[in-house]
């Protein structure tokens, strides 16, 4: 079963778009700055992966681009309107899947639980869950428990979820970091055939460079303490990407190195 795709923004058009972002906790002798003059811009249907030395901020970048957090200085706009909460165009998978999914529901009843919010009847929630488990090949296992499922299962249901959601935007933290390496391969090869089918944009951070590259349209190095944008790669690998043979383009070889460098030097 494939999932229809509602209207998404034209490809290439400005989608988000990130001035001065700066992040910190904590007031004066011991405030901890996390973030500081950060600048992003994401075309409707891109991918961005997201990659920093572990401990940078990548994680609260993330949140404070899906409006979980207000940053402390800048602005975030989303189809031309500054966030200053959660957004309707922004839907988040989170990589402890075990903890998002509540385990007293059916997987149905996990994906439909976010669209009752937009007022959605029951049996259209059913519907709309059911399509997007399909589409991330789990047909026919809405009546399952999570705790009946496997780690890559449950997280698929997770995906599952967001992209039930319809929002324009889908941001990733780690989301295959808990897996087992052939079930992570399947979900990163999931994740490209749901891009390219049903033309969503998805900004996915990751501390696994091979996965950030592998994956993105664009990939956008964050360093530095406080952390901020050190450097950007166009992957330029097209839509028909392979495991094996992306990874052995010597693009795929230069484009890593010099992402190592650069955290190297951080």
């Amino acid at each position: 079963m494939q999932l229809q795709a509602d209207a998404q923004p034209e490809a290439g058009t400005q989608l988000m778009k990130v001035r001065g972002m700066s992040m910190s906790y904590g007031f004066g002798a011991s405030e901890n700055k996390i973030l500081e003059d950060l600048n992003l811009d994401v075309a409707s249907g891109e991918f961005i992966s997201i990659v920093g030395p572990s401990g940078v901020g990548k994680t609260t970048l993330l949140r404070c681009l899906s409006g979980l957090l207000r940053p402390k200085a800048g602005t975030i706009e989303v189809s031309g309107t500054v966030i200053s909460g959660p957004h309707p165009d922004l839907a988040v998978v989170f990589q402890d899947y075990s903890r998002s999914l509540m385990p007293w529901m059916t997987t149905r009843d996990n994906v439909a639980f976010p669209l009752q919010g937009k007022g959605m009847g029951k049996v259209e929630r059913n519907r709309v869950a059911d399509e997007n488990l399909a589409a991330v090949g789990l047909e026919g296992q809405g009546d399952k428990f999570p705790w009946e499922m496997s780690g890559g299962m449950q997280q698929r249901v997770a995906i599952a979820r967001a992209l039930a959601y319809n929002a324009k935007v889908l941001l990733m933290d780690e989301p295959f970091a808990s897996v087992d390496a052939q079930t992570r391969f399947d979900l990163e090869d999931l994740v490209i055939k749901l891009k390219q089918e049903l033309g969503v944009t998805i900004l996915l951070v990751t501390h696994d460079i091979d996965e950030a590259l592998y994956l993105a349209d664009k990939v956008v190095v964050i360093a530095e303490k406080p952390a901020t944008v050190v450097d950007e790669i166009i992957t330029g690998f097209g839509e028909d990407r392979d495991q094996l043979a992306t990874k052995a383009d010597p693009r795929f070889a230069d484009a890593r190195a010099r992402i190592m460098h650069r955290l190297r030097k951080d």
